[in-house]
Order: structure tokens, then sequence, then C-alpha cells
């Protein structure tokens, strides 16, 4: 097609479609706000998908699932939508679920001796943790466990307390310079320094998480999907002190849907994912450059969602759920701007259930986060392109083993990814 000349007429039904963009932008009323303008350097980027690499599929060996093994037929599972794995410091693994329950996972077995891929486990309720919905979370040294909830903010549980472990909301607002106050919307993911003992949690959206009226269920996704589709980057890195018992905000502004939270074993800094920009941010602790932010790595080819990093070298391990499909790619790279606030003001308009959703997708990349020798890379990409072993990973988590352990909101199994 032969560009057309700075002198070439518009046409005049693409001014209608631009001029009935701009109408529905002002006029209509967005309950969580309207669609902003996307700059280039928010949008996501990442490399395309290889469809050829199925490496986290359970035929290449490298992934193991473990299921819930039931005493009693009947019974009621208790393994519901594993969102993040969790050690304590003895090496026992936990995990928080889909029914608000904190769980152990224990004697760990090989199903049969002809498949050493696929494991079962013991499951035993360690705590009823109340009306909510859990995701991250992280065990302190004195064996209390921080977690993120969506509807309550930052919590705290020790375990070992008598008679039983209590449930405390240790933060669910957070004091601003200017002595106001804002309400910690949606806790996702939580790690804690090493040295501090200080706890590191995101607040991905202002978005408030509501239930879906069809299913009765809490909807965790309807939230993502908003701030994705509007692009208001409203995630937040929050920070709490024990000691002082105050929460401080470290980073506003930073990330569409701030997701994944971790500290390097010297706490001098602490990286989280930008699900939507599919980038991995880090905040200086300390040094040089204590107190900036900067972006180390977007060559994804998918969303980003939890994050870990190993005390032991300088990887760190990152959960895609979903893949960054063409469609998609198109929808936030739409011009003008006018015209791209109008697409996305009609989708979020669009009732619940007819909101886009995912392909099924499994991925973790594996990244070098950078040192004083070398740049941030990504290394490699494990990845089950549609979901026919693995899908929809949330959290990753590495074990004391050396092995990355993967949670899920929708699966029924905790995956392991033996990378090395």
């Amino acid at each position: 097609m032969v560009p057309a000349s700075p002198n070439t007429p518009i046409p005049i039904g693409f001014v209608s479609v631009i001029f009935v963009a701009v109408c529905i932008h002002q006029l209509v009323s967005f309950p969580h706000g309207r669609p902003v303008d996307l700059a280039p350097s928010n949008r996501h980027s990442g490399a395309p998908i290889d469809s050829s690499n199925v490496s986290l599929r359970l035929s290449n060996g490298k992934l193991t699932k473990i299921y819930e093994r039931l005493e009693e037929e009947g019974s009621p599972r208790l393994l519901v939508g594993p969102e993040t794995i969790i050690f304590d410091d003895s090496g026992t693994m936990y995990t928080l679920t889909e029914q608000s329950k904190l769980v152990s996972i224990t004697d760990i077995q090989q199903k049969s001796e002809d498949d050493a891929s696929i494991k079962t486990a013991k499951v035993t309720l360690v705590a009823d943790l109340g009306i909510g919905r859990p995701l991250g979370g992280k065990f302190d040294s004195n064996n209390c466990l921080y977690f993120a909830d969506v509807l309550k903010g930052l919590c705290r549980i020790c375990l070992g307390r008598k008679p039983k472990p209590i449930v405390e909301l240790v933060a669910s607002r957070f004091q601003l310079q200017d002595g106001s106050w804002s309400d910690i919307t949606y806790a996702d993911d939580v790690d804690i320094g090493p040295r501090t003992g200080h706890v590191y949690f995101s607040d991905a959206t202002d978005i408030k998480m509501d239930r879906d009226l069809q299913t009765g269920k809490w909807d965790i996704m309807y939230p993502s999907k908003l701030e994705g589709i509007r692009g208001l980057k409203s995630g937040k890195l929050l920070r709490y002190k024990p000691e002082t018992g105050e929460v401080d905000l470290i980073a506003s502004g930073a990330a569409l849907f701030a997701n994944g939270v971790a500290v390097d074993a010297n706490e001098s800094f602490v990286v989280f994912t930008s699900t939507f920009e599919g980038k991995v941010m880090k905040y200086h602790l300390t040094g040089e450059q204590e107190g900036q932010l900067e972006t180390i790595l977007t060559d994804f080819p998918g969303f980003l969602d939890g994050i870990d990093c190993s005390f032991h070298s300088s990887l760190c391990f990152v959960a895609m759920p979903a893949p960054f499909t063409p469609d998609l790619k198109a929808l936030f790279n739409i011009r003008p701007p006018a015209l791209s606030r109008f697409v996305r003001s009609i989708l979020m308009l669009l009732p619940r259930g007819l909101t886009p959703d995912a392909k099924p997708y499994g991925g973790v990349a594996i990244v070098h986060r950078g040192d004083e020798l070398s740049r941030p890379t990504v290394k490699q990409i494990y990845q089950d392109p549609t979901g026919v072993d693995v899908s929809t990973i949330t959290g990753v988590t590495e074990g004391h083993d050396g092995k990355v352990y993967l949670g899920s909101l929708h699966n029924d199994f905790i995956g392991v990814l033996d990378y090395q």
C-alpha cells in the first residue's frame, strides 16, 4: 500500500470513529476510571512465543506434579488453587488455598513405580484463615507467616502458639507523606528481608476485588483485567516494619498491576514485576543507587506474576501465567490514542463474563538479575505453550533442594521444575 502524503484528505468514516471514541470516553461513567493513554514505555514489548518450546511438558522429564493423597475416599480436598508455595526454615512445605486455608504438604511419594513424574503427598490443615482470599506469603525467622490477603491486606499467623495460632491483621492502610491515609486495596505478594526482617509486599491495583454473582466466588482475575485494559499504573510497592508497626510506600505508579516481590540475600534491593508491561523492576535499598528504581528486564513472551530470587546464586525465577499473543499486542498498540481509548473503553464496559480470557499457557523464566560484572538477562524459558500439562503458573518458589515449586490459581496440584 502506498503511504498517504501529507495532503491526502482523512476519510470521513475515520473521523467519525474518532469522534464517537472521544464522546464515549468523556460521557460514559466508568466505575474504575477511564482508560488512559499508553505510552510506548508502558506497553508490553517482549519476545514472541516459541511454540516449539515445550520444555515444561511432563514428557521432557523436567516437570513433576504433586497431587493430594486422600486418606479416605470421598473426603473433601484441601489442595485447591495453591497460588504460592511456601517453605519454613526446616524445609516443610506449605501453601495458601482458594478456600482461605493454610495447609502443609508432607510425606511426598511416587504414585507408581512406572511414572516418576506423578507424586502424591499428605495434605494437612494447619489453620483456617477466615473469610478472605490469601495469595503470596513468606515465613520469617520466628516461624511467623506473613501473607497478602486481597480482602484484608497484610496479615500474619505465627505457628506454634498455644492454644492455637491466630490470624492477625497487620496492615490494611498506610500513611502518605502529606499525612493522609490510603487503603491497601489488592495485597498480592510478600517477601521478607533477611537482614532487617522488614516485610516487602505489593498492592497490585486500586481496583477492589468482588464476587462473581454467577459463581459466588471471589473473582481474583477481574480487577487485573480492568487494570490492564485501563492502562493506569496504580500498583504500589510497600514495606512493613515489625519493630515499629509502620508501613511506608517505596514505589507508586511504577507498575501496571504490581505483582511478584523478591528481596536479595543481602537485602540491598527488592525486585517486583509489572504484569501487563512484562517488566521486572528493581528498587535499590542500599548502596550508591539507594532509593532509585529501574527496569532491568523486559524480554518475556508472557505476562508476569510471581518472582523469587535465589539466596545462593544470581538467579531469579519468574512466573508467566498467560501468553502475550499477537491479538493482545495489537490491542495495546492501537493508534491513534483516541481510538485506543475507545476500544479499551468498550472492553471495560463489557459484562464481566464477556471480558477476554487468557489462553491456556504455562511458563517460567530463569533470569540472571545482574551484578557488577554482567547485565540482567533472560537465561532460559520453560513453557507449556498450550497448557497441556501445566497452566496459569502464578507463583514460583525455590525449594531447599534447589528445585522450583510452581503454584497456580487454577490447578489442583503443585508443579516442580528441575531446571538444573
